[in-house]
């Protein structure tokens, strides 16, 4: 579903003229889009006109590909730097698959407190942390498992709700019955880690506007939906990122992603944090993707980039009357 970049959305998104700072690489990611700046909206408020010069400021540092989408809920006001590109997702991929589970909750083919098995011999490679969650057999309830997939990151979980839903390609028909059309989940996290093909990918458009219909009730039932954003304010990977630069006591609900690192310059090749940033005052939440790949900054530039993005969409919107 494309999103408009910074003009009031009433009831739907509709399409948007989209602004680039990608700077381009050496390494082309695959169906990822260049294009020209375009022309200022007429109705673009002066704030928005800021953020939007703020936002592009921040992203020409990337030196990589980055997509970025920051959208205030209450409102539909939105700002979009090149948030259409279609980039690498890595485990934000969790969060459409969460979706997926919680929609089969809400239509009876699952139960959150149903258990599944898992045994050593299906750990998926991930943290010594997660991994030795699995070390023994154990049941874990469905709800168990999202918890540990989004809060954690965990694979072993993600491949496990991954299977209960029937597949990759199971979320990836989800996000278009829902009318995301930019969110292809084509690979199980295994399935990447043995073969490095198929990377599951998404634009910050199509994610920030995911998040703006889950905080505004339209994805999931409330049930569900508390469910799922309480784990992602639980999340406890990626703390520089959104929340890296945001003031003490901010409450973000979020999930992560990492890609794996170049063998040469031992620089991760994804960077990436979507979520719900709540402002203070009553001023609403904001849902921000970022979006960033295939970058020469090392970890910390790169988290400090999401960071600074974050702070300044937040800056920006705490401030509306």
């Amino acid at each position: 579903m494309p999103l408009i970049r910074v003009i009031l959305i009433i009831t739907v998104f509709g399409a948007f003229a989209l602004t680039s700072c990608n700077k381009s690489s050496s390494n082309t990611t695959p169906n990822s889009t260049v294009t020209q700046v375009s022309p200022t909206p007429k109705n673009q408020t002066e704030l928005e006109k800021a953020l939007e010069q703020k936002l592009t400021s921040i992203c020409s540092r990337a030196q990589g590909s980055i997509g970025v989408t920051a959208v205030h809920v209450e409102t539909g006001r939105a700002v979009s730097v090149n948030g259409n590109a279609v980039l690498p997702l890595y485990s934000v991929f969790k969060l459409p698959l969460a979706i997926t589970v919680l929609k089969d909750v809400e239509a009876n083919r699952l139960k959150v407190e149903q258990m599944v098995h898992v045994t050593p011999d299906e750990i998926v490679p991930g943290t010594p942390e997660n991994t030795a969650l699995w070390a023994k057999p154990v049941d874990r309830t469905v709800a168990e498992l999202i918890e540990f997939s989004i809060s954690r990151s965990d694979n072993t979980s993600t491949d496990k709700l991954l299977q209960l839903v029937g597949g990759p390609t199971r979320v990836t028909e989800q996000m278009r019955s829902l009318g995301f059309n930019n969110l292809d989940i084509h690979s199980t996290v295994m399935g990447y880690v043995k073969t490095r093909q198929s990377v599951n990918t998404g634009s910050a458009d199509d994610l920030a506007n995911l998040l703006t219909q889950l905080q505004q009730g339209k994805i999931l039932q409330p049930a569900q939906s508390q469910l799922l954003v309480g784990y992602m304010r639980g999340t406890i990977t990626g703390m520089r990122r959104l929340r890296g630069d945001l003031p003490p006591g901010t409450v973000v609900a979020d999930k992560t992603g990492s890609g794996e690192r170049n063998t040469q310059t031992n620089v991760p090749k994804t960077t990436n944090d979507v979520g719900l940033i709540t402002l203070p005052n009553g001023k609403g939440t904001i849902a921000m993707a970022v979006l960033v790949t295939d970058s020469r900054l090392v970890d910390t530039a790169q988290e400090k980039i999401i960071a600074e993005l974050a702070r300044a969409a937040f800056d920006a919107y705490a401030k509306r009357e």
